[in-house]
């Protein structure tokens, strides 16, 4: 499965080093990356270069400032496997479709989307009638498996945060 993981901003340098926007949460997520694919194309990593948002890479065949300028604006992928995820954070597409329960056993729904703000991510899940919405927070989640597909979360804080849509 690939995985968007930036957009190419520009040519850095005269040797063919590209400037990536990466699209996860940190640069150096990237690092363990050997292919990227942009366009129809497959590339090679012979270099890279965190830079907090964002990342310097060389790539095999890219060679001049002119061939890496052809590239600007296209969108970059990664083998999902490749890209390393840091203890205790997950992908987007790995929560969707989660079940969601409390410790007692009580299911609460599936989750059906992850709202990204910066305070903290929402979690949105529905039980086949309605829309709960509740932070990903420290203190509520208890579990997260994503081998189980379930999403284990602590039932007082959660009646204390958790916000229903009609």
């Amino acid at each position: 499965m690939k995985l968007e993981v930036g957009k190419v901003l520009k040519a850095q340098g005269i040797k063919g080093e590209i400037k990536l926007a990466c699209f996860v949460d940190d640069a150096t997520m990237l690092k363990g990356v050997k292919q990227l694919y942009i366009g129809s194309n497959t590339y090679t990593v012979e270099k890279f270069r965190p830079d907090g948002a964002f990342c310097y890479v060389q790539l095999c065949g890219v060679t001049d400032r002119n061939a890496a300028e052809a590239l600007r604006n296209w969108t970059v992928y990664a083998d999902k496997e490749s890209v390393t995820v840091p203890q205790d954070r997950y992908f987007i597409s790995d929560l969707v479709g989660c079940n969601v329960v409390l410790e007692d056993g009580n299911k609460i729904g599936v989750v059906t989307n992850v709202l990204q703000y910066g305070a903290a991510d929402v979690f949105v899940c529905s039980d086949g009638e309605k829309e709960i919405s509740f932070p990903f927070l420290k203190d509520l989640v208890v579990e997260v498996s994503i081998e189980r597909k379930t999403v284990m979360l602590n039932g007082k804080r959660f009646g204390e945060v958790a916000v229903y849509e009609d």
